[in-house]
């Protein structure tokens, strides 16, 4: 199911999505992009790294500071640029890179803060971002990783939660700077809730988002299922879902399932009959815990339907097959590859 190249040096001749690092930035830079930046040691290449290169995450405790700018080129036209750490008392640190990077409708800010780092001066470098990026683009999405809490309690991650967006907010009242578009996520390479967080970051930039998202609220409603997404099957970002509310624990579910079809999927996976514009598609069924199961069904080459339900849905096989042929080829109509 995985039609990426195997080099991870970018998009490939065709066009299709490539995963790795590039030495550096064009002149140009794709209109549909995310900018990942934070101070010097935030983590920020170590989730892209994680993330977009499968590398595991203990391999990044020992990685080197980002020297260079990098590029990940995703599926829907979507680039996530890594830049290197900022630090705003550092004069050879701080080089703020050209404020026209921040310009579009199609931009998105990540933001990547230590939660046991210096919290004053990730601050710091922070505002000076985000009064930059504001005077070229005030509806800019600004997305605050608190990174590296996989340490921490239950009980002092929400402290450090509450604790950054009080101060956050604090500050942009008093600057008079726009928090409407800001939102905060608690993040870990070592568990699966850094791609929900990116997922939610990314699926605003994808192309025809509304019309995805109806398209899976009339699959989820005429197949009885609980919860469908739409997932990129090599970085298991999900671009678009029902709009349902998301229990955590059913998204820690489908990114399992995706984990687990890397290992067996050649095992149990099953091949449908062509459809009527020619794809060939995939299907995985996986039991989960209790009476939850989980349908599969590939689109492309890069992206699959993931639909949870309960067992005695999941068992209507010629129903699901028939509605995710039909999901699945409006999807390819009005997201190409």
């Amino acid at each position: 199911m995985n039609g990426y190249g195997q080099d991870g040096a970018g998009p490939t001749e065709s066009g299709s999505p490539g995963y790795g690092s590039t030495d550096k930035l064009g002149e140009q830079l794709a209109e549909r992009r995310v900018l990942f930046m934070g101070p010097p040691g935030s983590g920020k290449t170590s989730i892209l790294s994680v993330v977009f290169e499968d590398t595991v995450a203990y391999d990044t405790l020992g990685m080197m500071p980002t020297q260079q700018q990098a590029a990940y080129q995703m599926v829907a036209g979507i680039t996530i640029y890594d830049f290197p750490g900022i630090d705003y008392y550092s004069e050879t640190q701080y080089n703020p890179p050209n404020p026209a990077i921040y310009e579009g409708d199609y931009t998105s800010l990540v933001f990547v803060i230590d939660s046991q780092g210096d919290f004053q001066n990730s601050l710091a470098t922070l505002f000076s971002v985000i009064r930059t990026a504001q005077a070229v683009n005030p509806q800019l999405p600004i997305n605050i990783f608190i990174n590296k809490v996989d340490s921490l309690s239950e009980e002092l991650k929400q402290d450090v939660h509450q604790d950054m967006q009080q101060q956050v907010w604090k500050t942009m009242r008093y600057e008079n700077l726009n928090s409407a578009y800001v939102q905060f996520f608690l993040t870990t390479i070592f568990h699966d809730d850094i791609r929900e967080a990116l997922s939610r970051v990314v699926q605003r930039l994808v192309p025809n988002h509304s019309s995805l998202e109806t398209i899976l609220n009339s699959f989820c409603s005429k197949s009885s299922l609980d919860k469908v997404f739409l997932f990129d099957v090599t970085t298991k970002i999900y671009l678009a879902m029902d709009s349902s509310p998301t229990d955590p624990q059913i998204f820690r579910f489908a990114f399992e399932t995706l984990k687990a079809m890397d290992d067996v999927s050649q095992l149990c996976i099953e091949y449908l009959p062509p459809s009527d514009d020619g794809m060939m598609s995939q299907k995985v069924t996986f039991d989960l815990e209790g009476s939850i199961r989980v349908f599969v069904y590939q689109v492309n080459s890069y992206l699959s339907l993931l639909c949870v339900g309960s067992t005695q849905v999941i068992r209507q096989k010629s129903l699901l097959e028939f509605n995710g042929s039909k999901v699945a080829k409006a999807i390819r109509q009005i997201l190409p590859s």
